[in-house]
């Protein structure tokens, strides 16, 4: 009798290993979206962005470090690893911007980036000089400091 017993519940314990090992494990890594929005219609295309991923433990340094060419101004970073990151996105090429975000990537989350574009105008000689900002009292002449 306790052979029998003892047989049935080794057989139980067999069933129920298997059926948790059918069962689906979500995955431990996510797609990440990235969009760069322009204000203005009529602004140029980023032709190349570099995607600095570091870990915010400092346990990874660069975990996604690429560049990638966005189409329609948006592209998809593939198998991010859950975590929270500081995020470092350098648009090249004709195009030059720099944006920095601290993110939490989960697959809880909706993991879609939005960064708005700064405004450019093309420079044309003579017609256009940018704003000079000097401060004054920072100046060699004015400064204390540099008379000693």
């Amino acid at each position: 009798m306790k052979t029998v017993i003892v047989l049935t519940m080794l057989v139980s314990l067999l069933t129920v290993k298997t059926a948790n090992a059918q069962r689906k494990r979500l995955p431990d890594s996510v797609n990440v979206l990235i969009r760069l929005h322009p204000r203005n219609p009529s602004s140029p295309r980023v032709d190349s962005v570099l995607v600095i991923f570091d870990r915010f433990d400092h346990t990874g340094a660069g975990i996604v470090r690429n560049i990638y060419y966005p189409t329609n101004n948006q592209f998809t970073i593939p198998r991010v690893p859950e975590g929270k990151y500081y995020i470092t996105i350098y648009c090249l090429g004709f195009y030059t911007d720099k944006f920095n975000d601290l993110m939490f990537i989960s697959k809880r989350h909706s993991n879609q980036l939005r960064y708005k574009l700064k405004g450019t105008d093309e420079y044309v000689p003579g017609t256009y000089l940018p704003d000079m900002e000097i401060d004054f009292t920072n100046l060699a002449i004015t400064n204390i400091k540099s008379f000693r």
